[in-house]
């Protein structure tokens, strides 16, 4: 697909195409070839929210390039910032760069928007509350995650 969509000069249909295989080649475990894919789809459209996030997200997950990471994450921001996925991992960035305050206000507007139904974005919220000191709202976001765990959310 990547190669009949850059012959026709598609360029909507690369980018899926490389983001595609940048996902699935990041399930595959070869993150390697993932972020290739996603370079090379970041050259074709450098705002394609889902390549940025996902990108990002999945730096952060190694402890990599965070700074990197972190721009992308901004970047996906700036364009959709309502996006409760969007501001999880920009916010779980922050606080992987030990910038936890930084991070709250991103956790407190992804509750806003949906992220009180994701368990990934409730555990990470629990994690920036609990460096911040305020264990009690830790607790109960923790909490939070743990039921929508359960569930299989």
């Amino acid at each position: 697909l990547a190669d009949v969509s850059r012959r026709a000069g598609d360029k909507e249909n690369l980018v899926l195409a490389l983001s595609t295989a940048g996902d699935m080649s990041h399930q595959l475990g070869d993150k390697r070839e993932a972020y290739r894919y996603y370079e090379a789809a970041l050259e074709v459209d450098p705002d394609c929210t889902a390549v940025l996030n996902n990108y990002a997200y999945y730096l952060s997950e190694e402890r990599k390039s965070l700074r990197k990471a972190l721009r992308m994450s901004r970047r996906s921001i700036e364009l959709e910032p309502d996006n409760a996925t969007y501001l999880d991992t920009c916010g779980w960035i922050l606080y992987l760069l030990g910038r936890p305050k930084e991070a709250k206000p991103l956790f407190k507007h992804a509750m806003i928007y949906g992220g009180k139904d994701s368990s990934v974005v409730l555990e990470h919220y629990s994690i920036v509350l609990d460096a911040l000191g305020e264990r009690d709202l830790s607790i109960y976001y923790s909490s939070l995650a743990e039921q929508k765990k359960s569930t299989g959310q």
